[in-house]
């Protein structure tokens, strides 16, 4: 996945495309709770203001697409790239990276319940040790937040900008875009220290035999490498020719999945180099801008992106049923998945 709304300069010369047919939100009081539910985080265009939240709702395996769930419940618009989002205890939060706010919601109302709007450009965010994790693309800092009213606590300082986190044992693992992860203490928050990996690095997962994987993905080249429990050194890493996406650990913790050419490939944990890369399945999109992998029932949700400017559509797809396929009509720059309560 490239850097969210790098495509700036392209928009600027594209007229906006027509929106797609749209199912309508029920009342708030209507709002399914029951089944597999799972928000689509829509950043839109950078600039444009056009973020959106909407709603995947499956039950016996039919689904809908509820639109536009924030704007509806709270009468106001959710602000400029929708960049991540965190189911903790009974808030969902939410980073809109260019409107530099962290918001909690209620997650089965989508009813704003605290925001922090004074942060400069959040990314990705973790609880650790009981408190909301924020990396950000410019401030050079973590910000740490009281879940209770998002209240700034304290600021970690980094070297640059800072992308996904992962607990890692009893550690937390953060990637650093200058070609680091920085590894701190997951209940005190204490730095322990540095890895170096390639630059770019973006993504983070943990396999079954607690090994960290990290992807960077840097123009049209990638990167992959592997460190063993509390290593400091990569016991597996190599490149790619092509730029890669985000990384999933398999339901049984044997395998990882990540996204490269509108392709998702397949590894096992064992890996050692690009050849041990094969393709798990090419879903048909034009643009596979994000997507997220549901161990639970082994189910991916795809992000078309398509041309950046016009709606874009999300894929629900059953890795062990794959003719149940759903594709439903979504916002601008689909992205992101959270799996909701």
């Amino acid at each position: 996945m490239r850097l969210r709304f790098v495509h700036f300069a392209y928009l600027l010369v594209l007229a906006f495309a027509g929106c797609t047919d749209e199912i309508i939100v029920p009342d708030k009081k209507d709002l399914p709770k029951s089944g597999e539910r799972v928000a689509v985080l829509c950043e839109g265009n950078f600039m444009w203001a056009n973020a959106r939240l909407d709603l995947i709702q499956t039950d016996t395996g039919m689904s809908q697409l509820l639109s536009n769930v924030y704007e509806k419940a709270n009468n106001k618009p959710i602000g400029d790239v929708l960049q991540s989002g965190l189911v903790a205890g009974n808030n969902l939060f939410l980073s809109i990276n260019n409107s530099g706010k962290v918001l909690g919601l209620d997650p089965y109302t989508f009813k704003q319940k605290k925001m922090n709007a004074k942060l400069k450009s959040p990314r990705c965010l973790m609880m650790v040790g009981g408190d909301l994790w924020v990396t950000d693309l410019y401030a050079n800092r973590i910000s740490v937040l009281d879940t209770q009213d998002l209240h700034l606590k304290r600021e970690i300082v980094v070297p640059g900008w800072t992308e996904q986190m992962v607990k890692w044992g009893d550690e937390v693992a953060v990637a650093c875009y200058s070609g680091k992860v920085l590894v701190y203490d997951y209940l005190s928050g204490v730095y322990k220290r540095s890895m170096d990996v390639d630059s770019g690095a973006l993504y983070l997962a943990v396999d079954g035999k607690n090994q960290l994987w990290v992807v960077s993905s840097v123009g049209s080249k990638g990167g992959v490498a592997a460190f063993g429990a509390s290593a400091s050194a990569p016991k597996a890493r190599w490149l790619t020719n092509a730029p890669l996406g985000n990384i999933y650990p398999s339901a049984d913790g044997n395998s990882l999945y990540v996204s490269s050419q509108n392709k998702i490939f397949t590894f096992p944990i064992t890996a050692t180099s690009q050849a041990d890369l094969s393709i798990l399945f090419n879903p048909a999109l034009k643009q596979l801008y994000g997507y997220y992998f549901n161990p639970l029932n082994q189910v991916f949700y795809l992000a078309d992106a398509k041309d950046f400017v016009s709606n874009g559509d999300v894929i629900r797809y059953p890795l062990q049923q794959p003719s149940q396929k759903t594709t439903l009509s979504t916002g601008v720059n689909p992205s992101g998945f959270v799996l909701l309560p």
